[in-house]
């Protein structure tokens, strides 16, 4: 329950040596997107619906296994059934749909790469109409390690309201206490396992602002999740994400394109593992992807370039790895096309 300094002498003086380590960067440099992800740690976003949260969240995933092979566990039944998941990470992996519609879709080899490396890099958490508490995700999480012989880094919640409360007499039927004992878990639980946790909450009603002729909902304050600010003060990196309105000039001058999104960081603990500002990045509205601006309004998307294919993929081999998605996918459902798309 303590530590004096003689038991954490050869830490201590790695933190000397080295220096405050940053996290896993998620695809762009640090001093373009100064945020990265840290083992044992947690990050909380926030946003209203259709902001792009869950998006932008999965191209961070990606980019992760890219480029350090990480694992994750995600739980998003408002994204859909699993292969519905499935088939939107396969998407903005290729950066082409993976339903066949328009002529665009990726073609069999790129479908038969897409498949290898999301089926062995995603797991995709699916209790149907079971009841899931914060306990029951992270002992599955446990036991899908266990299972499969395999470390996983991250976990995924999302939305936050898809799981089942379970208050204890101690939290007096109140949602902040109830809230501070749960995100409390969720922190311990990231450091007991070395995962980064993640949770997707919605922000609460907002009133909406009138300027220049436009009514919009503003940007919204780590302090506007739903369920008060207890968010902010138990999270470790807090992200706040919002749609500005299309066509409104901002502070920089510089009229607000349909396909951009802001990502503002809140909170940036540990110390070194992401900077506090707000920062813009645009979706690729036929690759899925989203970029940043670069020199002379260049794309820079996600660095992703360090990952290659470490074994010659062919079809046997991808078929006998698909048996880790749990199911085939198949191609007679929609979703990319037809579903409410961010933008």
């Amino acid at each position: 329950m303590y530590k004096q300094l003689h038991d954490v002498s050869a830490d201590l003086n790695s933190l000397r040596e080295q220096g405050i380590q940053h996290g896993k960067y998620i695809g762009w440099d640090f001093n373009a997107l100064p945020l990265t992800i840290k083992e044992g740690s947690t990050t909380y976003i926030g946003a209203s619906p259709a902001s792009g949260k869950t998006e932008l969240w999965f191209e961070f995933l990606i980019n992760l296994s890219c480029q350090y092979g990480w694992r994750h566990i995600v739980y998003s039944p408002e994204t859909g059934t699993p292969e519905e998941i499935f088939a939107e990470l396969c998407y903005k992996f290729i950066g082409k749909p993976y339903i066949k519609s328009q002529g665009r879709e990726m073609n069999i080899t790129e479908r038969t790469k897409a498949e290898y490396f999301i089926g062995e890099h995603f797991i995709i958490v699916d209790p149907v109409d079971a009841d899931l508490t914060i306990d029951m995700f992270y002992s599955l999480c446990d036991s899908i390690e266990r299972d499969l012989g395999k470390k996983f880094h991250t976990t995924t919640i999302d939305p936050w309201n898809e799981l089942t409360e379970s208050y204890e007499p101690n939290d007096l039927g109140r949602e902040d206490k109830y809230l501070s004992r749960i995100l409390g878990l969720v922190r311990k639980n990231a450091r007991k396992t070395n995962r980064h946790n993640c949770i997707i909450n919605h922000v609460r009603d907002q009133a909406p602002v009138t300027k220049d002729g436009k009514t919009y909902y503003p940007m919204p304050t780590a302090r506007d999740f739903a369920g008060g600010q207890v968010w902010f003060r138990k999270g470790m990196t807090v992200l706040m994400i919002w749609r500005p309105p299309y066509g409104m000039v901002g502070d920089d001058g510089k009229m607000f394109e349909d396909n951009e999104v802001h990502i503002r960081v809140a909170k940036a603990k540990p110390k070194g593992t992401a900077k506090v500002g707000i920062y813009k990045m645009f979706l690729d509205l036929e690759r899925y992807q989203y970029y940043m601006h670069g020199h002379m309004e260049s794309r820079v998307y996600g660095n992703r370039k360090t990952y290659s294919y470490q074994h010659e993929i062919t079809e046997g081999l991808v078929t006998a790895n698909l048996s880790n998605i749990g199911r085939s996918l198949n191609e007679g459902f929609k979703m990319i096309e037809d579903k409410d798309m961010p933008f």
